[in-house]
């Protein structure tokens, strides 16, 4: 009895994953020039991205809130010496040198990164993740909506490991997401807060407790770890400003006050305020707000509201609430599963 085959339907094959990836291919190109506009060999963005192509030495008088986001630095150094090795063979359209081309290639590859595990799992619906993110990254990188545009080597990697939280996280993948978690730490410490999806899993409670604090521990571990190696003054170093007696220099304060002007109702191009105003479609989406809280709470009382690519890491979770209110759950039917 011969065995039946199922055809190869190339039509969906194209609609599913080619579009799609070109789609994210040419949005990725649009950032890359971008992003090349923005770099210049000279501040912030130059600062953070060289930090670590001069050895350890000097690593150890970096600033001290950046120093533990040590994976991210290391990364972008090596891309620092990439850049350097392609400019010196041959010549980059857009770019004019190897800042420029360090900075844009590493900010179109995280994007490009994230896209194919947005395309693998939500086939021709990644469209509407792919030209959200392009979305909340423009509102971030636009120079004219705040003092200065900065480009730091957290800033999509962090989003990258939300995004990949949130493809896990649907599946109940909780496992690989305890895994992922002590990594991303030293990418950004923001994603320990992640720790706290282990609440709401589908087991008992014993085992949600004690995932919750094996993970938060060994999360804090690695932190713990990563201060002591990079000479770090003191666990999860939250930035303030620099006259720390005054009262009025804690970032609150400031934020309360930004709080008058418009674009921080707009952070992510809008989509954080529609995260939060919309109804809950599922659980998922409740789950997703409350974990969203702390981070909210943390940025407003340590970050600069108005420096808008610290809200980067809500863009997939906002991204998520619209897709499932508007076009229905994306598991039915099942989507692929990753491993």
């Amino acid at each position: 009895m011969e065995k039946k085959t199922t055809p190869i339907n190339f039509a969906s094959i194209v609609t599913d994953y080619v579009v799609p990836l070109i789609i994210a291919v040419g949005v990725a190109i649009v950032l890359f020039g971008r992003v090349a506009l923005i770099a210049s060999p000279k501040g912030d963005t130059y600062a953070t991205f060289y930090s670590l192509t001069t050895g350890m030495e000097d690593y150890y008088e970096f600033k001290t809130v950046w120093k533990p986001r040590l994976f991210s630095n290391a990364l972008a150094a090596f891309t620092v010496h990439v850049s350097n090795w392609i400019l010196a063979k041959t010549s980059v359209p857009i770019v004019k040198n190897p800042v420029e081309l360090t900075i844009a290639s590493w900010t179109a590859g995280w994007f490009i990164l994230s896209c194919l595990f947005i395309i693998w799992f939500f086939k021709r619906r990644s469209l509407f993740y792919i030209f959200g993110m392009l979305a909340g990254i423009s509102f971030g990188y636009l120079s004219r909506l705040q003092m200065a545009a900065r480009v730091y080597p957290w800033d999509l990697p962090a989003l990258f490991f939300f995004t990949v939280f949130l493809l896990l996280f649907i599946q109940k993948k909780y496992w690989w997401i305890f895994a992922i978690i002590p990594l991303s730490i030293g990418f950004k410490e923001t994603t320990f807060i992640l720790c706290v999806v282990f609440l709401f899993m589908d087991v008992p409670w014993q085992q949600r407790i004690s995932m919750l604090i094996g993970s938060a521990m060994l999360a804090a571990g690695v932190k713990v770890t990563i201060d002591y190696f990079v000479h770090a003054p003191m666990f999860f170093t939250m930035e303030i400003k620099p006259n720390v007696n005054e009262a009025s220099n804690f970032y609150l304060f400031s934020n309360l006050w930004n709080f008058k002007y418009v674009l921080p109702f707009f952070i992510n191009a809008g989509t954080l305020t529609a995260f939060f105003i919309l109804p809950n479609a599922n659980k998922t989406v409740l789950f997703l707000k409350l974990i969203a809280l702390p981070f909210v709470l943390g940025n407003v009382l340590f970050g600069n509201i108005i420096e808008y690519r610290i809200w980067f890491e809500m863009i997939p979770f906002a991204l998520y609430t619209m897709d499932a209110l508007i076009y229905g759950d994306p598991l039915k039917p099942n989507p692929p599963q990753f491993f």
